[in-house]
């Protein structure tokens, strides 16, 4: 069964049996509190009635059914409120009575007791009448008293209120099964947008969105669920760029093994099957020589790029000033030998760093500068607040802004004749990205053509 009927029927279940409940028991106390004033009203009458009675019948020599009669009318005379009177003797049997001869009194005798008085309600006809009856102690002969009241217009007053409460029950009833039904669909509408939602993200609709029309709890469900949705889309969107960016790497690192082997090999049959000039093998061989030296490059990087996921760095703090000094000395023959001048401004500070990891870094920044054909590097150093940043910039060629984004993927090149040349694997920069993060800092590039490019490493 769906939440919809669930909740409907189970509602409308509740409010008839609280209706029903509550009209029982309010009906039921209005009319046991009406009939219990009656009777309270005539047990006095009745009180009243048996004094007058016991008073003159005790003074009367004889007892004959036209003296009683007398006594009961003069009783009644006294006590208009009561109209039905009725004598018995002690063995039950009627001395006088005014009560109709269709109506059954000698059972009630049956239950009085010297002690006590009985009441009941009995039907005669269409008239219903509330019976009492005692036991009048004498000297002479003990006789029963039976008086009786009639209550119709109570009985009556009590079937009417049942019938109009049936009414009354009925239309609220149906007013309020209509109110429950527009409650239900209310709560249980964004549910199904919900749901249905779900059905549209399982089909691979990641797009769709729940419109929020409140501010409740099902809206704040709403809400969830497009941050959810949005979630998985972010995520769907980044697991096929990864996959897309796997299967480039694989492409790419095909097509940067192949360059090199198809040279390798060409040259290495032309030294074989053929008779070369000295002049003519040497170059071969020099060609298999830069080859083999650019898949040394590469294989060096990409190992370094896959130890990076799988060990464990030791990080300490040092002297910046003191590491820069280090790295100037390493990068000299190579700054002197393509006539590059390297200016650096560094503040002292100690940073917490790997230290190979780190000279890694920088180095692979300032050879990027080389191989962008820059013939001055910058390398500035300051402290910010709690953070310290280091800025390398270079009057290089520069980066297209629409490649800016894609620098620090494995394999991507901006310049692929200039990088073959150079034996550039497009490797170095996502080599530095992965050295940042395991920093816990931040690598950003600004760059125009012509003009150079700046790197920025916040730790």
């Amino acid at each position: 069964m769906k939440i919809f009927f669930k909740l409907f029927i189970s509602v409308v279940v509740i409010l008839c049996i609280s209706l029903s409940t509550f009209g029982y028991f309010l009906i039921i106390n209005s009319f046991q509190n009406t009939v219990q004033r009656e009777v309270s009203q005539t047990l006095e009458q009745f009180e009243l009635i048996k004094f007058s009675i016991k008073s003159n019948v005790s003074t009367l020599e004889t007892r004959n059914e036209i003296v009683l009669t007398n006594v009961i009318k003069n009783a009644i005379n006294v006590n208009i409120y009561t109209n039905l009177i009725g004598i018995y003797s002690s063995n039950k049997e009627k001395i006088t009575s005014s009560f109709p001869e269709n109506l059954e009194i000698i059972e009630n005798l049956e239950k009085v007791q010297t002690s006590c008085i009985v009441y009941e309600i009995k039907k005669n006809g269409d008239k219903y009448i509330l019976i009492t009856s005692g036991y009048l102690k004498e000297d002479k002969e003990p006789i029963y008293l039976i008086i009786g009241k009639d209550i119709t217009k109570i009985i009556t007053e009590y079937e009417q209120m049942k019938k109009t409460y049936m009414f009354i029950y009925y239309f609220i009833a149906q007013i309020s099964i209509i109110i429950v039904l527009i409650l239900t669909l209310l709560i249980i509408t964004p549910i199904k947008k919900v749901n249905d939602l779900a059905k549209k993200i399982a089909d691979g609709d990641y797009k769709s969105r729940i419109k929020i029309t409140s501010n409740d709890e099902l809206g704040e469900l709403g809400k969830s669920f497009n941050s959810m949705t949005e979630a998985i889309e972010k995520s769907f969107e980044q697991i096929k760029q990864n996959s897309v960016q796997k299967e480039e790497f694989v492409a790419n690192f095909a097509h940067e093994l192949k360059t090199p082997l198809t040279s390798i090999i060409g040259y290495s049959d032309m030294i074989c099957s053929k008779n070369l000039k000295q002049e003519q093998a040497k170059e071969a061989a020099q060609y298999i020589l830069n080859e083999g030296m650019r898949l040394e490059s590469l294989s060096q990087k990409l190992m370094n790029l896959i130890m990076l996921n799988c060990q464990k760095f030791v990080f300490e703090k040092l002297s910046v000033t003191q590491i820069f000094q280090d790295i100037t000395q390493t990068i000299k023959p190579m700054l002197d030998k393509n006539n590059i001048i390297l200016n650096s401004k560094i503040e002292e500070r100690d940073i917490l760093v790997e230290y190979d990891l780190f000279k890694t870094l920088i180095l692979n920044i300032i050879d990027n500068s080389r191989k962008a054909n820059a013939t001055k590097i910058f390398i500035t150093g300051k402290r910010i607040l709690e953070n310290y940043e280091i800025i390398i910039s270079d009057n290089g060629c520069g980066i297209p802004e629409n490649d800016l984004n894609r620098i620090t993927e494995a394999f991507f090149i901006v310049d692929k004749s200039r990088a073959q040349k150079q034996y550039s694997a497009g490797i170095g920069l996502a080599l530095a990205e992965k050295i940042v993060k395991l920093h816990k800092g931040t690598l950003k590039f600004e760059s125009e053509l012509e003009k150079g490019t700046k790197v920025i490493i916040t730790l």
